[in-house]
């Protein structure tokens, strides 16, 4: 009879299994540790990461079942490499990636058609699922309805107009379609607490020229053809921190293929700007340009830019010498 001697682990904690193979009864588990079946499988109510920490707070309950010492640091090193493996966390993973993946096609799609007709139906078309989960979905995952997620982007988008051009209300709202400008003057200084011209004076740094503190410049510019791999961070209270997560990440990935020695370039965008979007609502992304035969990272997303001639808009903020 051939015995099983690869170490298993539990499939909800991570913890080693002390399984007599030899002996083994038809029937027995063999997927979980004592004290998970006799609590639930199912029973943790939080994510991945905050099991990973919670090791790194007992490494002596791990030392008792297994016999074997670690720090809190090892031992959380350790479970960052053994749980995304089995089967709890795994299956929760590739649920999330795939979530992930819909919800950023309707997020690209809702850039690309912002003052289009937008509307629960139309949007889970996009994303290829029923009206009722695609709410769901969008709350869990943006953290906010679709209502009030394009609502914010829309003002956001107009503000930053108003302070990044001279272009009059009038002709803003003939250029992005919006209903009426007492409309747009209510939801303005509802969400900014100030009305427009307010907030283009406050913005404009009161220069006497009357010009605003934003520079764009213009070029024309052939690129070739690019694809970049990118990860996305929104929804965070701390840009720092989480910002260097993502950093890490994708450094990872593009050491372990060795995509700097292949000419691959790093890419970090803000799709945002500072002065108009508040920072637990700010958006980043990150990401590293990929070999046209390379495939997608799971996880990842995509962005593909077409060989051509493209205009590149250079954005530089004046500031006011002081006199």
């Amino acid at each position: 009879m051939n015995i099983n001697t690869e170490t298993k682990y539990c499939q909800t904690c991570g913890i080693p299994l002390d399984i007599d193979y030899a002996s083994l009864e038809e029937g027995q588990n063999e997927e979980y540790c004592d004290y998970c079946l006799k609590n639930g499988v199912k029973s943790y109510d939080f994510s991945m990461d905050y099991l990973i920490y919670l090791w790194g707070l007992f490494p002596e309950e791990y030392y008792k079942e297994v016999g074997i010492r670690h720090t809190s640091s090892e031992l959380r090193e350790i479970m960052s490499r053994r749980l995304p493996e089995i089967k709890r966390w795994k299956q929760k993973i590739n649920t999330a990636h795939v979530q992930y993946e819909l919800i950023i096609k309707v997020q690209e799609y809702i850039n690309c058609h912002l003052f289009d007709d937008l509307d629960s139906d139309r949007l889970s078309q996009v994303a290829g699922i029923s009206k009722f989960h695609f709410r769901r979905l969008f709350k869990a995952v943006c953290g906010d309805s679709l209502g009030n997620y394009i609502f914010r982007l829309r003002l956001e988008y107009i503000a930053f107009k108003l302070i990044s051009t001279d272009t009059s209300v009038p002709e803003l709202l003939s250029q992005i379609n919006y209903q009426n400008k007492h409309t747009l003057s209510r939801a303005f200084k509802s969400y900014f607490n100030c009305s427009i011209p307010e907030f283009r004076k406050k913005h404009s740094n009161a220069r006497p020229e009357g010009k605003n503190p934003i520079q764009v410049e213009l070029s024309i510019k052939k690129v070739h053809n690019m694809r970049i791999a990118y990860l996305k961070l929104e929804r965070t209270n701390n840009i720092s921190h989480s910002f260097s997560l993502l950093w890490k990440q994708l450094l990872q990935f593009s050491e372990n293929y060795e995509l700097p020695s292949k000419g691959c370039q790093y890419v970090s965008l803000t799709l945002d700007y500072p002065l108009i979007t508040p920072e637990e609502h700010s958006r980043f992304m990150v990401g590293v340009t990929l070999p046209q035969s390379f495939e997608t990272p799971k996880g990842f997303g995509m962005y593909e830019i077409s060989s051509g001639e493209y205009a590149i808009f250079s954005f530089q903020r004046i500031i006011p010498r002081a006199k």
